[in-house]
């Protein structure tokens, strides 16, 4: 098993007027009675000591697996089913169902409720994976009823605190390889899923009062209410003195109305780069500020100022239908110290006007 950390490369401008629509989560929690559409699994209690890790590295919002794996001899009994602890909340995991072994339990346990998603892709259209609740004093995994078949999404918005499992199985032949996603960061009472990354490492999830989530990070909120997003006050200012005089020029972003989010992205530009951010795309009522000024000594004294943007308009103004017009307007937020850090437009005047080239986006897995 390797790290599976890959990058989706598109051209900035195409890539930003793409996004995936909201599909709406199961409405149901786990439930407490444990009933659901699949039999009760009996584990094995000899079983569950040949347990093969998996790490998580959270800190990047990668699925890792060591490079030395615990090694263990098998019991006798233990080839009807392979097992797996997962070690965080982000899983990504490829592995094969054989004759041997027809199951794959994924195991992992979460402290506070939340939001989960999850598929297994194979191109056995027969392979599925399901949520189980376990109970491990009795070494029993009560069925959820939340899966599907093989490339098909499953989420629910209110797992509870406990010991989960997902069992990958087949409902016809074995034999081909699959791959498990897993992503139960969130929160709960998540509304919907509104970007998800290839992996299913990164997703936003939108709630009921608004928020937009990344992980279990808050991003934004999409109300249209003023200040709802304070966090994403933005300002870049050039001040150049010499002798007596001085040129100054300054962007400003405040009270930020948010259309959507994207995954997490590697951004790279002249002005900011972070290894680790989302694009925020602005809507409508955004306030915009731009200021540029000189100013000489002389003799003779001169000076100079205008608010007027590279549109023509006199700034400070709000976004306004001519502005969601074309390329968007968009923040880019560091996931890495929470805060925006370029505002990428055709109203920031150094890439409008060429002095810095586009920047660069690589979406991650």
């Amino acid at each position: 098993m390797t790290l599976k950390r890959k990058y989706v490369t598109t051209p900035f401008l195409v890539l930003l007027l793409f996004f995936v629509m909201a599909l709406p989560i199961s409405a149901e929690a786990v439930p407490s009675n444990h009933s659901g559409l699949l039999p009760a699994v009996q584990i094995e209690p000899e079983v569950l000591g040949e347990v093969e890790s998996i790490q998580t590295d959270w800190e990047s919002g990668l699925a890792l697996s060591p490079s030395e794996l615990l090694q263990k001899p098998k019991p006798a009994n233990a080839a009807s089913r392979l097992n797996y602890n997962v070690d965080g909340d982000i899983l990504y995991h490829s592995s094969s169902l054989t004759a041997s072994n027809p199951q794959n339990f994924y195991f992992f346990s979460v402290a506070a409720a939340r939001s989960i998603i999850f598929r297994t892709e194979s191109t056995n259209a027969s392979y599925r994976v399901d949520l189980y609740q376990i109970d491990w004093s009795t070494g029993t995994a009560y069925p959820t009823g939340i899966g599907n078949t093989s490339g098909n999404l499953s989420a629910a918005n209110n797992v509870p605190a406990g010991d989960f499992g997902l069992l990958v199985t087949s409902t016809g032949t074995v034999g081909a390889s699959y791959n498990v996603q897993s992503n139960v960061s969130a929160p709960s009472g998540a509304l919907s899923y509104t970007q998800i990354s290839t992996l299913l490492q990164s997703v936003v999830w939108k709630y009921a009062n608004n928020d937009l989530y990344l992980n279990n990070k808050l991003i934004a909120n999409t109300s249209d209410t003023a200040n709802a997003n304070p966090q994403l006050d933005w300002e870049r200012v050039y001040y150049f003195s010499y002798g007596g005089g001085y040129n100054s020029r300054t962007h400003s972003i405040s009270d930020a109305r948010v259309n959507y989010i994207t995954t997490a992205v590697d951004y790279q530009s002249t002005y900011a780069s972070s290894n680790n951010a989302v694009l925020i795309v602005l809507k409508e009522d955004t306030l915009f500020t731009y200021h540029y000024s000189t100013f000489s000594s002389g003799p003779p004294t001169q000076y100079f100022s205008s608010f007027t943007d590279t549109k023509g308009l006199t700034t400070p103004r709000k976004f306004g239908f001519l502005d969601s017009i074309g390329n968007p307007n968009i923040l880019v937020y560091d996931l890495n110290t929470n805060k925006v850090i370029d505002f990428v437009s055709s109203l920031n005047y150094y890439y409008a006007n060429g002095i810095e080239p586009a920047p660069t986006v690589n979406y991650y897995n």
